[in-house]
């Protein structure tokens, strides 16, 4: 880490003050702001402004100042179990002192399942018909009946007692 601090103090060195606000503007506004506006904002006439941010990023110094400058921004808010487990804790820490028990909670259960305290456990069941028993079939058709039925009358018709006479009927 010291050894990159160093690295970069060494490239800034080498550039001039305005050279150093354009990369530093380049970085941190590059995705709201084009590189001509930075130049402009760094001092560089508006004349020459696209000129200009067009030589800053192929300017060696510049280009390895922007590199190392990035390298540090993506440092700062990379993300590792660490910095994970201490962030919900002081969000945690802080709902609670707050008396947001709900936020203080929610954060809880989220550095519980970080730290792996947490199993979500789902099943899912692929079964053909043809597999279950007649008492696991009537259930599932009870079960999807009274999900699905429609509301009105109906004659419940066992099959038993009418034998064909129904089929009978049906046929005249």
């Amino acid at each position: 880490m010291y050894k990159n601090l160093m690295n970069i103090d060494i490239l800034r060195d080498k550039l001039t003050p305005k050279q150093i606000k354009f990369c530093v503007m380049f970085v941190q506004e590059g995705d709201t702001k084009t590189a001509t506006e930075c130049a402009i904002a760094a001092g560089y006439s508006k004349n020459r402004a696209t000129r200009e941010a067009s030589e800053l990023r192929r300017h060696p110094g510049c280009a390895e100042y922007i590199r190392e400058l990035r390298n540090q921004e993506e440092k700062k808010y990379e993300i590792n179990l660490h910095k994970h487990l201490k962030r919900l804790d002081q969000l945690s820490r802080g709902a609670e002192e707050k008396g947001n028990w709900n936020a203080a909670v929610t954060a809880e259960k989220s550095r519980g399942q970080v730290g792996g305290l947490y199993i979500d456990r789902k099943e899912i069941m692929h079964v053909s018909i043809d597999q279950l028993n007649r008492e696991e079939v009537d259930k599932l058709l009870r079960d999807m009946d009274s999900k699905l039925s429609i509301e009105g009358s109906y004659r419940e018709v066992d099959d038993n007692e009418t034998g064909d006479e129904i089929l009978e009927k049906n046929q005249r």
